[in-house]
């Protein structure tokens, strides 16, 4: 594998991995927190928690599956520019 190659999978799987842990995180201490602030301030018991998370749950779900399309879409498109770069030799 050719030096610029390697970094460039470095660079996908670290970009990868931080934008995995950070679309699970951030939706979920935000609407965990807003759940757990309307939890302790209002009658309503856990019922603010556990629709906090199951909304950050459903919006992680998004978010990755928006991730997945665009990397595909983008793994076409190298796909594409080397079968093309073959075709000409």
């Amino acid at each position: 594998m050719v030096n610029s190659e390697k970094n460039n999978a470095r660079q996908l799987a670290l970009s990868s991995i931080v934008y995995t842990s950070a679309s699970i995180f951030g939706p979920l201490i935000v609407f965990g927190g807003i759940g757990l602030y309307l939890s302790k301030h209002t009658s309503g018991g856990k019922i603010f928690l556990f629709s906090g998370i199951g909304v950050a749950f459903i919006i992680t779900n998004i978010l990755q599956f928006f991730k997945i399309k665009a990397l595909l879409r983008q793994m076409d498109k190298n796909h594409d520019k080397k079968k093309d770069k073959l075709i000409e030799k």
